[in-house]
């Protein structure tokens, strides 16, 4: 760009009105655009002369500081426009949450990218992606109706008819925007005060002791153990699927987890908490010394080719066409997880050894585990055991004076 004269503006007359002509620079522009800026009335009683116009001219152009070095170093020294999308690349080259991440979450959040993030902000300055812009991301994102599409082709990139339609959960909803908010930085949205709505109820299901005891009994070969170790442990299924033999300690009744499988491959578990030693019952170390006869070495579940088991294939195959025929609602894997920790708290388990045996980082996270509010039976025992039969006696109410009487 080339070196700027200083300029005082151009004094003409528009109709009834003196403006003052001057030129800005631009920036990243070498043209400068030219300005025209009106100053006063050139008839009429309140006319200013052309010296008078002159004067009032050149006070304006200096007030904007259109002559400044700082004016002329912002519009050479331009910064290029960085956009959402190539911030998005950044992160996956250098952000700790992509390059240090597990590979279900970075698939979960490079699913959110492509269907709900970049559609909406890629092609828009990274500045531009504010706390407005996402507060209107959320409002569209809780109105709208998805399709899921089955899919069709040997590739199976190719979309087929709609299987159904969803709406997203408002936990998906915080999901997605938290992607947002790793791409932008802290520095940004650490002051934004965003409405997601009212939390929903829980949903999650857990399984009753009575309808363990049916899926343990009914469920055939390995998956009745699984499941006992499920229900035995809380572990999730991920880990006993990443099981080895050189994990249990039977003789002691301890199981040592050390690893998890994702996608048919064993990575470490999903936080340094889920690394743990979880103490078992003698029958549910029998159980397993059964399973095992006189293996040695492998791993203690594996699918007919000698992989670890798939949680979709256990899930779809096994556990959903079994609650079916024993008429119990259908349920997640992660629901055996639920009723350990609720199993714990009914037996009054030390809080120590429920976050322990679970692998949570806090005794908080446990207690949204917990279901024993949906437990009738439990929570009689609870309310005989803390009544007032030590004031009452079996035989009712003592009224006589002195007692607990009914003036009382």
């Amino acid at each position: 760009m080339s070196r700027r004269s200083g300029q005082s503006g151009t004094p003409v007359r528009k109709g009834c009105m003196w403006h003052v002509r001057f030129y800005v620079d631009l920036s990243g522009q070498e043209k400068r655009q030219r300005k025209s800026v009106p100053i006063g009335p050139c008839i009429g009683k309140d006319k200013l002369t052309k010296p008078e116009a002159v004067r009032l001219g050149a006070e304006l152009v200096a007030s904007l500081g259109v002559n400044t070095k700082e004016h002329l170093g912002r519009a050479t020294n331009v910064s290029p426009i960085v956009t959402f999308r190539q911030r998005v690349d950044w992160c996956r080259k250098y952000h700790k949450a992509w390059t240090d991440g597990k590979p279900g979450p970075v698939r979960t959040m490079e699913s959110q990218l492509t269907k709900h993030i970049l559609p909406r902000f890629g092609s828009l300055p990274l500045d531009a992606v504010d706390e407005t812009a996402v507060q209107e991301f959320v409002a569209d994102l809780k109105r709208a109706t998805f399709e899921r599409r089955k899919p069709k082709g040997k590739d199976r990139k190719l979309v087929g008819s709609v299987v159904n339609t969803y709406k997203l959960s408002r936990k998906t909803i915080l999901n997605i925007v938290g992607v947002v908010k790793l791409v932008l930085g802290k520095k940004v949205w650490m002051t934004w005060d965003l409405d997601l709505g009212r939390p929903e109820d829980p949903l999650q299901r857990y399984f009753t002791e009575e309808q363990l005891k049916q899926i343990i009994e009914t469920a055939d070969g390995q998956y009745r153990i699984l499941f006992a170790l499920l229900a035995g442990t809380g572990m999730r299924i991920g880990e006993a699927a990443g099981l080895h033999i050189d994990d249990l300690d039977l003789d002691n009744a301890v199981i040592y987890v050390r690893r998890a499988v994702w996608n048919g491959r064993e990575l470490a578990p999903k936080t340094k908490n889920s690394i743990r030693t979880i103490d078992i019952d003698t029958a549910l170390a029998d159980l397993l010394r059964q399973h095992l006869g006189n293996r040695k070495a492998g791993r203690v579940f594996e699918a007919r080719n000698g992989s670890p088991i798939s949680g979709n294939n256990v899930l779809k195959r096994v556990l959903h066409p079994l609650l079916e025929r024993l008429g119990i609602p259908k349920a997640g894997l992660h629901a055996f997880r639920h009723s350990r920790v609720t199993m714990l708290r009914k037996r009054v388990t030390p809080e120590d050894l429920q976050k322990q045996w679970i692998g949570h980082s806090s005794l908080r996270t446990t207690d949204r585990y917990s279901h024993t509010d949906q437990e009738l039976e439990y929570r009689r025992v609870a309310a005989r055991n803390a009544g007032l039969s030590f004031v009452v006696g079996p035989n009712g109410p003592k009224t006589e004076v002195g007692n607990f009487s009914a003036s009382a």
